[in-house]
């Protein structure tokens, strides 16, 4: 009996020192192209595929130094007008990358437009839209500016007054035509895009838990509904039916 505890030990031992190796497979960054001025700093955030994967290293290069540097951390200085790629390649496979686009345009103040107190802007994230009123005249009435406002939708598709702006959709300020700053939508609970929180963000979120279909991340960020920072779970799917339940709505 004693030769067989010990054996016994000895295996589970054995079993418990026994570490799954899970290889990155992708890497994403949750902004495909920022406009910058000279001078800004901006920070891109790099996801690796699987979430537990062993390695999650990820290291920034700028194919244009002079135009705009990037440190650890993805931490983006914009140092001259110009256009440079931001790279974010595995430590592990340096086959794996992601690219942002980074355009550093003339300087705009931050007098020349001004966000209705009821949105939050956070650095280029636009969030706390009321849901019931989410159309593009809605938002732009609640920006203040000479210069055009423009927004198109997850797609880059220009949208009219009356269309509903989602997750993703991006508002551009311009001038004579140019881009000088762009803003990420954020509308939580709408996990496709569409501007709707239905059945669908369900699914759309149902599938990516488990791992069937990943969304991207400011669609990640949108149906973090508890806004904790961490990747969404089953209490967000949980708070997403809820609202459309009209149990409890979702706070924007």
């Amino acid at each position: 009996m004693e030769l067989f505890g010990y054996i016994y030990q000895t295996y589970v031992t054995e079993v418990q020192d026994i570490q799954i190796e899970k290889n990155v497979t992708d890497i994403t960054l949750d902004q495909e192209e920022i406009y910058m001025q000279v001078g800004d700093i901006f920070q891109i955030n790099a996801y690796v595929k699987p979430d537990d994967a062993n390695d999650k290293l990820v290291i920034f290069q700028s194919t244009n130094k002079e135009v705009a540097e990037v440190q650890e951390k993805g931490i983006i200085t914009a140092k001259d007008i110009g256009e440079a790629d931001i790279i974010a390649v595995s430590n592990e496979n340096s086959e794996i990358k992601a690219k942002c686009k980074v355009f550093v345009v003339k300087e705009m103040q931050d007098s020349e437009i001004h966000f209705d107190s009821s949105l939050t802007v956070n650095s280029l994230e636009v969030s706390s839209i009321d849901y019931d009123e989410n159309t593009v005249a809605n938002i732009k009435d609640k920006i203040i500016t000479n210069l055009e406002i423009e927004i198109v939708n997850h797609k880059n598709e220009i949208l009219k007054d009356t269309d509903i702006v989602g997750t993703g959709s991006k508002i551009r300020v311009k001038e004579n035509g140019k881009i000088l700053r762009q803003y990420q939508i954020i509308i939580y609970g709408d996990s496709n895009g569409d501007g709707k929180i239905n059945s669908v963000d369900l699914l759309v979120l149902k599938r990516h838990i488990l791992e069937i279909e990943f969304i991207g991340p400011i669609f990640k960020k949108a149906c973090n509904i508890n806004k904790n920072g961490k990747n969404p779970t089953s209490v967000d799917l949980l708070l997403i039916q809820r609202h459309i339940l009209e149990l409890q709505a979702i706070e924007q």
